[in-house]
């Protein structure tokens, strides 16, 4: 008896010692931080900055990438493409109908039009050389690259719009491993905090609607990773065990019928009093599952999926948006949902359904809840703010006045919201007003859909090219 109390006591020491800490509330392991929520509270960020101007260090991060820098203690993480020839350069603003349109009024054959249009937006396999599919560990400190790690080298499956990237999914992390995905098309490599690849999961590649390429990020929860993929053929959602890759469960989405088959939403681990679910956007409508893969509750309705759901004031907030401004809905859903939710033509609420706005969502960016309100910031710009109880319009505005357009999500600190425009300009503003008040817009000069994460006193902003830090002046560390 007492040896055996002994040998476990030195079972649990052992234990404590190599176990890894909890996140701490400095850490953003990943998009979007703690939960995917955005807010940063407990950050002194800084209000204003420019390429000169409150800015610690920059690092020039080779090849593009769109994923959003996480962070880990004194390391941030980053993910990238680097092609051996050149890529295709991307653009800002809406990519919609237009020129589409424009080119049937002359009387092109839709043959036609489908090659112009491609031409114009998509890169295409063939037109990429050999891309090394890269990670990057950042001093967050000095900004020097701790270590980089090539984790796939080959021409890509499949193109990609050229506002995308082949390294638009954000990393994650539990603080004992980083898990860097670059679609399920290429796959999923986890990587020990110095750099050794532990384990890698690959999957057949599959077509993505348009050669639009991927972006659904992976989410650790709990010894677990989660890994969705919505393509134009084999669909899934996947548990993957977090220290060995092995899969846990798959569960296939090749059933689920809806007007778009692809998506590029990142699942959300949605935690409640009751239960712990998982729930996805994707196949035109809301599919929640249990831990273990089984299904939980649906709700269609849904348009093309992007945004990243979020929870606040006991409720879940999910949308979706499209290019028209007619198709952006957004749903309030309340707790112990079961079966099939979906709202009654004409019904803005129901048993499980708090509210229901068809024009709220936006295309690209997720939306924040913070402090009783929803802020929604459309990709023209245009911002509207609800309170998140009941979905009633406090005010709208546009971001940075006419002319910004936004791929970026917002998050909050200390009252104010800061987003970053694809120009590269974070603005910052006031929460809790019932007009919008500008206190800041800071400038990069340069190209950015990536959102930013805190650190310390200060903000990690990746540009095209370049991953700064900057940070207030007085601010403690």
């Amino acid at each position: 008896m007492h040896f055996r109390f002994a040998a476990a006591s030195a079972a649990l020491i052992a234990a404590a010692i190599s176990s890894p800490r909890a996140a701490g509330p400095t850490d953003w392991p990943q998009f979007r931080g703690h939960e995917s929520a955005g807010m940063a509270d407990q950050f002194a960020l800084p209000a204003t900055w420019s390429t000169t101007s409150n800015v610690a260090w920059v690092t020039t991060i080779p090849g593009r990438g769109w994923s959003s820098p996480i962070v880990w203690g004194d390391r941030a993480y980053v993910t990238s493409a680097v092609n051996a020839g050149a890529f295709k350069e991307p653009s800002t603003g809406i990519f919609g109908n237009d020129y589409a349109a424009e080119l049937q009024r002359q009387g092109l054959s839709n043959d036609e039009i489908m090659k112009r249009v491609t031409a114009r937006d998509i890169e295409l396999t063939g037109e990429a050389e050999d891309v090394r599919f890269m990670l990057y560990a950042v001093d967050v400190k000095t900004g020097k690259i701790a270590w980089e790690r090539e984790a796939h080298r080959g021409k890509p499956f499949g193109g990609r719009h050229r506002k995308n990237t082949y390294a638009s999914e954000t990393a994650a992390t539990d603080g004992e491993r980083i898990y860097a995905s670059f679609g399920a098309n290429v796959g999923l490599f986890c990587y020990a905090m110095d750099g050794r690849l532990l384990w890698k999961r690959e999957w057949a590649p599959q077509p993505v609607y348009l050669d639009f390429g991927t972006a659904a990020s992976p989410v650790v929860h709990r010894g677990r990773v989660y890994i969705q993929r919505d393509s134009e053929g084999d669909s899934f959602l996947t548990a993957l065990d977090a220290k060995t890759g092995a899969v846990i469960w798959s569960t296939t989405r090749n059933t689920l019928e809806g007007r778009t088959k692809s998506g590029w939403a990142t699942p959300f681990i949605w935690e409640t009093p009751g239960r712990t679910e998982i729930v996805t956007i994707g196949k035109s409508m809301v599919v929640s599952y249990d831990l273990e893969g089984h299904e939980l509750w649906r709700l269609k309705g849904m348009t093309q999926a992007t945004p990243t759901p979020i929870t606040g004031g006991g409720l879940l907030y999910v949308g979706s948006g499209a290019q028209t401004d007619a198709a952006r809905p957004m749903y309030a859903i309340r707790p112990g949902a079961s079966g099939d939710i979906s709202l009654a033509a004409g019904a803005t609420s129901s048993q499980h359904v708090a509210w229901f706005q068809a024009k709220l969502s936006a295309y690209i960016p997720s939306p924040l809840f913070y402090r009783g309100r929803l802020y929604v910031v459309n990709d023209n710009g245009i911002m509207q703010v609800v309170d998140a109880a009941d979905g009633k319009e406090i005010y709208r505005a546009r971001v940075g006045g006419v002319g910004n357009t936004f791929s970026s999500s917002p998050f909050a600190s200390n009252g104010r919201v800061y987003i970053i425009s694809e120009d590269g300009d974070t603005f910052v503003f006031d929460a809790g007003t019932d007009t919008y008040v500008e206190r800041a817009k800071n400038s990069l000069g340069e190209m950015s859909l990536a959102t930013p994460a805190p650190v310390g006193n200060g903000l990690l902003v990746r540009t095209q090219t370049k991953l700064y830090r900057v940070q207030a002046r007085t601010a403690p560390e």
